[in-house]
């Protein structure tokens, strides 16, 4: 059967239709870590997740649906590691935030970083829409209750730089696949450097 477009694309409610859409999401991420993006088709999907053609259809029209809902789901699970682990209150120190953020990142990819990475890859080449509000979250959780940053004036200016340039290189380091890139451990303690020294430079530190 052809990949197609379908007009009625079904809004799961039930415990039932949520079942049947995990297991469609995770047959995808599987077929996508075996094989690369060649592999996922929709035929290929319902066989690996045990559902008819037409199941599939319900919720998705066509395999870039699919990808478009991992995307999402990605994103969402990035989001909430990023955000739990900024929304301590007793964590004050800058560098400690930035720590954090770099393995919650991270954390995430350790099994199926192949299959990540091309989801990822795929969001990208989407347009960078998903990375915004939790971009805009980070902006307003980077300073928070951090006095020696509001007494130089680190305000949202400079979290907005800092946040996007940093947000430059946690996105490389979950597509990147290159020999002799830098270990996570170097990366980290170099965003450590870019924030307190960026902190240290503003104008009545």
């Amino acid at each position: 059967m052809a990949e197609d477009s379908r007009s009625t694309v079904r809004t799961p409610r039930q415990g039932r239709a949520l079942h049947k859409i995990e297991l469609i999401l995770e047959a995808a991420i599987r077929l996508v870590d075996s094989g690369g993006m060649g592999a996922l088709t929709t035929n290929a999907v319902a066989q690996t997740a045990g559902v008819s053609i037409g199941t599939l259809y319900q919720y998705f029209p066509n395999k870039e649906a699919i990808l478009d809902a991992l995307a999402d789901r990605e994103m969402a699970e990035l989001s909430q590691r990023v955000i739990a682990a900024l929304s301590d209150a007793s964590m004050h120190d800058a560098g400690e935030k930035v720590s954090r953020i770099v393995r919650a990142v991270t954390c995430g990819y350790g099994e199926r970083r192949q299959a990540h990475r091309l989801v990822a890859e795929y969001s990208l080449s989407r347009g960078g829409g998903r990375l915004t509000p939790l971009i805009e979250r980070v902006i307003a959780l980077l300073t928070a209750g951090d006095a020696e940053a509001e007494q130089a004036g680190f305000g949202a200016t400079e979290a907005f730089v800092l946040t996007n340039a940093f947000a430059g290189v946690l996105r490389a380091m979950i597509l990147g696949h290159e020999d002799g890139e830098p270990s996570q451990a170097d990366i980290e303690a170099a965003l450590k450097r870019l924030v307190m020294g960026f902190v240290q430079t503003l104008p009545g530190d």
